[in-house]
């Protein structure tokens, strides 16, 4: 279970700091992607539309933070609610689009990567089966590093990202 725990721990860490890289890259384009959510014809949440570039930085830089918060074991338990709540959450959203044909394109890797709602629903389904992997094996995250150089490397991708963040936008 260790050796699982650990290359899932590695993995879901790296697809998470790149599909929120892949999307910092281009908040704009998230952030309309997330207009093409919040539609009244989607999930009638209209009210959100001003802030969907705020809530596209704010998105792509926490799931960032996830990666490397997973990888380095910091914060564990935060860590892992914060997956699991963001993976059911989108497993909901894409299973919604799929389901009901509303968004054609998830978004989920930017221009990088297109994949079609049924895909991105199934591909958040491997990924909530590997957070709970991780989470029912979490007495074997172990962290990686000192808890003052774990918080220093947190502390700078926050930094980093929110400097890629303003400096592209």
């Amino acid at each position: 279970m260790k050796i699982l725990v650990g290359i899932t721990r590695i993995f879901v860490g790296v697809l998470f700091i790149i599909s929120g890289l892949i999307k910092l890259n281009d908040p704009v384009g998230f952030s309309f992607k997330l207009q093409d959510y919040f539609a009244p014809e989607v999930l009638n949440l209209e009210f959100l539309i001003p802030y969907a570039l705020l809530l596209a930085l704010f998105v792509v830089i926490y799931e960032v933070m996830l990666g490397v918060m997973i990888i380095l074991g910091y914060a564990k338990k935060f860590t892992l609610f914060s997956l699991l709540g963001m993976i059911i959450f989108f497993t909901f959203l894409t299973f919604y689009s799929a389901y009901f044909n509303k968004v054609t394109d998830c978004g989920c890797f930017g221009d990088a990567l297109k994949l079609t709602p049924w895909e991105s629903f199934w591909k958040d389904i491997v990924l909530l089966v590997l957070i709970l992997v991780l989470y029912f094996g979490r007495n074997h995250i172990q962290p990686f590093f000192t808890r003052n150089i774990r918080s220093i490397s947190v502390f700078t991708a926050l930094v980093l990202c929110l400097w890629l963040g303003y400096h592209v936008l």
